[in-house]
């Protein structure tokens, strides 16, 4: 919808400064002016293509390793919502809606448009997925030290009793453990109720008052007895997740 009032001029006049900028790849400023255009008149066609377009360049820049882009940045999915899957689905459908180049006819809409749909492709596959969030992982700890120590959590099997760590994005994910081959769900052990290390030994010593809580279990289904020790392992789920 193209506005007519004095606030709409003033807004079509900041779009092409956006358009001008984008076009010399001034990305930075081109938002700048996009954002202002829509601030002045919300009805303004092209602002929010403008901004799609120097959003996902300028993730772009942001990469994890030589192969690979920040794609969740690219599809700007803050670290804290990359497990759900419906979300970044969304924000992908959102940004091809914008950006296609048969819709969006400013500068570079077809490079930022190809971003988006390499995202899509890795991050809606879930064997890439685990591959790509293991590599993410590793990429914040190197680059943000400790304090990515919350990016992963110590869960336990509450069959087998395997201890198990995983990054913190599959709290709450239903995993298969590699060990009895069974499903459970996710559920963090906090740090103060660990259990201790056993001395000399990569290994755990599991007692009833460490076990998680957050798990149940049906009257017909018996647990298994607890063994004196459980050995801890430092995991990826890697095509283990179940549906």
């Amino acid at each position: 919808m193209q506005p007519t009032s004095q606030a709409g001029a003033e807004a079509d006049r900041l779009l092409a400064i956006a358009e001008n900028l984008l076009e010399q790849k001034d990305l930075n400023a081109a938002r700048d002016f996009a954002l202002l255009a829509q601030e002045t008149e919300p009805l303004l066609d092209g602002s929010d293509q403008i901004m799609a377009i120097t959003d996902v360049l300028i993730a772009s820049n942001q990469r994890i390793n030589d192969a690979n882009h920040h794609y969740y940045a690219i599809l700007q999915v803050d670290i804290n919502r990359i497990h759900d899957s419906d979300f970044v689905k969304q924000q992908y459908r959102r940004l091809a809606l914008l950006l296609h180049p048969d819709k969006n006819k400013y500068s570079f809409s077809d490079s930022a448009f190809k971003l988006v749909a390499e995202a899509w492709s890795v991050l809606s596959d879930t064997s890439k997925k685990t591959v790509y969030d293991k590599q993410l992982l590793e990429f914040l700890k190197v680059n943000e030290g400790s304090s990515c120590e919350n990016l992963s959590l110590w869960t336990l099997c509450p069959y087998c009793y395997y201890l198990y760590e995983y990054p913190s994005i599959y709290e709450g994910c239903c995993l298969r453990c590699q060990k009895c081959d069974r499903a459970f769900q996710v559920v963090e052990i906090p740090t103060q109720a660990m259990p201790p290390i056993v001395p000399g030994k990569e290994a755990y010593c599991c007692l009833w008052p460490y076990f998680p809580t957050g798990f149940t279990i049906s009257d017909s289904e018996k647990m298994p007895p607890l063994p004196a020790q459980t050995t801890g392992k430092r995991g990826w789920p890697v095509n283990n997740q179940v549906s």
